[in-house]
This record gives structure tokens, C-alpha cells and sequence, in this order.
């Protein structure tokens, strides 16, 4: 089966006040694309093309170094249209992955669930739902009394009473592959933004007879999009929490976590210490029983089973 992943990434990102092209800011060291990519291809995805707009002359040779596709949407006129641009890359797809290019905090087993749920029960569409503290902004999931999705509204669309509704679309989905290219031409423009959303590929599976199911996740963090510097800072210490958890569960020894900085490709073996803010960056490798001294910076190094590092040295930087 060929699965394939869409990923949005067109957008100006006007609120991150930065020249650099939104999906190209970095939580803990690894750009937002680079991360939405990975999960993809992490989750079972064979093939990934990036949807890219605004900066793209800056985006397309990160792309093209790592191997990834990209499609190029000039004009912003919706979600449903960016992935239209992608359609000659994804044509032969079984399936069809939708993810956003500033949601850098998506685990690969939430994709991986909500493939296999689609799969299950053999819908043309499943989506990615949750439920965030505050539910403004968010297009609304509505559900019939089966537990189906009936149809998603747009917040500036919604009635007051649909704006009740604590149900949310994430944006991220899976569409059967030969249903795709139909769903997306039966998609129109009249609503408040006149942008064509990819949201209303509901309604569209609906009218055609088959099924759109919604799949939960209570994990809302993991989800949320970055639109601003805040926002980003806060993806970069969650992501660097999971890492240092990671490696504690693993039996590495460190005694002040919330200092240290751990990129995600770091290897550090068992029982290895890990002083004061340190900074292990790159794909270095810290053997097992090793000393890191505090204050420490290793950068794409080799640090040997047992060894001792001094307190504040340098080593890997040029």
C-alpha cells in the first residue's frame, strides 16, 4: 500500500515576526517541517510532499536535500486549494496524510492510530479531533447521533449554538486515495473567507455515500499549531522535556533535567551521567558510564564507554 503525506506548509506566518519563512524556525534544533515530515515518515508514510508558499526559495533546498517532494501554492485561497496543488504528487497514493507544517509536537503514534482507523472500518475520510482548554478560533467537529462527523464548521461560519461545541478539528487527516481528487472538486468557496476549506471534504464525503469518522485524541498539546515566537518557545521546551524524559526512562542519570540540552539524535547510553547544563547536540554519542562535567557542550561527537568529561569543555565545535 502506498501511503502518502500532504504536508501544509505555505503559509506567510506574519505573527512569528520573522523574515524566515515560518516552517523553517526550529524547536529544539530541528526545523517545524523537518519535524512534521519525520513523524510522517516515522508513522508509515513512503512518500511526503510539502505544500509551500510564502519563502520558498528558502524552503525547497531543505526539501530537496532530504528527499521530500513539494508543490507550490502561489495564491493562499484555502486549505482544501494548497492540497490540490499537491494532487499530481499524491495521484497514485493509497491513502493520503494531512499535516500541518507549524505542528511540531504530533507523536508518530497518533498518525499511526488515526491511519489504522480509517483503515478499520474503511472511510474515505477520518480526522483528527481533540478537545483544548480553549476551543476560539477552532473550526467546531459536529457528530450525529451514531458518533459520525456530520460536518465541520469554521469558527467565523459557526451559529452560536455550533460555537457551544468543545470538539475541534485539528487539520490533520487521512483520505482514502481514490476518493481524494473527487472530494477535493466538489469543495466550493462560499463562506466568510471565500477560501475553499478542506474542511468541508465532510459534507462532500457524506453526499457521496460514504464515511467520515472522527478520531479522538486527549492529548491536546500535541496538536496545537505555532503562530508566534511564545508559542514556539513553549513547542521547543516540551520537545526538549520528552527527550530528557526519555533518556532518564532509559536509565541515563541526570540530576538537574531542566537544565541540560538534548537534541533529539543524541545516543547516550546507560548509566551515563549527564551534569549541569550541558549541551549535547547533533548525532553525538555518549557511551555508557560516562561523566559529562557541568556546563559541558558536545556537538556531533564521540564520547567513549566510561569516559570523563571536565566540567565546561568543548568539544565537536569548530
Amino acid at each position: 500500500m502506498i501511503t502518502a503525506a500532504v504536508i501544509l506548509a505555505a503559509g506567510m506566518g506574519k505573527r512569528m515576526k520573522s523574515d524566515l519563512p515560518k516552517v523553517l524556525h526550529p524547536v529544539l534544533a530541528k526545523t517545524m517541517v523537518e519535524r512534521a515530515a519525520g513523524v510522517a515518515e516515522a508513522a508509515g508514510v513512503t512518500e511526503v510532499t510539502v505544500v509551500i508558499g510564502h519563502g520558498r526559495d528558502r524552503v525547497i533546498p531543505l526539501l530537496e536535500a532530504k528527499g521530500w517532494n513539494w508543490a507550490v501554492q502561489s495564491s493562499q485561497l484555502g486549505t482544501a486549494h494548497a492540497v490540490t496543488c499537491a494532487l499530481p504528487q499524491v495521484e497514485n497514493a493509497d491513502e493520503v496524510v494531512i499535516l500541518m507544517g507549524d505542528v511540531p509536537l504530533l507523536r508518530k503514534e497518533t498518525v499511526g492510530e488515526l491511519i489504522q482507523a480509517r483503515r478499520q472500518v474503511e472511510a474515505s475520510l477520518a480526522v483528527l479531533t481533540t478537545t483544548p482548554p480553549d476551543v476560539s478560533g477552532y473550526g467546531r467537529v459536529i457528530l450525529d447521533s451514531e458518533g459520525r462527523i456530520d460536518r465541520i464548521v469554521e469558527e467565523k461560519d459557526a451559529t452560536a449554538s455550533e460555537k457551544e461545541c468543545r470538539v475541534i478539528n485539528t487539520g490533520i487527516m487521512v483520505f482514502d486515495g481514490s476518493v481524494l481528487a473527487k472530494v477535493l472538486s466538489g469543495i466550493g468557496n462560499s463562506n466568510a473567507q471565500n477560501e475553499y476549506y478542506l474542511t468541508d471534504a465532510v459534507e462532500v464525503v457524506s453526499r457521496m455515500g460514504r464515511k467520515a469518522v472522527s478520531v479522538f485524541t486527549p492529548n491536546w498539546q500535541e496538536t496545537a499549531g505555532v503562530n508566534n515566537p511564545l508559542q514556539l518557545a513553549a513547542c521547543t521546551a516540551e520537545m526538549k522535556r520528552r527527550v530528557v524524559e526519555t533518556h532518564l526512562l532509559e536509565g541515563v542519570v541526570i540530576p538537574d533535567p531542566e537544565s541540560v540540552w538534548i537534541e533529539d539524535d543524541v545516543v547516550i547510553g546507560r548509566g551515563a551521567v549527564i551534569g549541569r547544563n550541558c549541551r549535547l547536540s547533533g548525532d553525538t554519542v555518549i557511551g555508557a558510564e560516562a561523566v559529562i562535567g557541568d556546563g559541558s557542550i558536545i556537538d556531533c561527537a564521540v564520547v567513549k564507554p566510561g569516559e570523563t568529561i571536565e566540567e565546561y569543555s568543548i568539544i565537536g565545535v569548530d
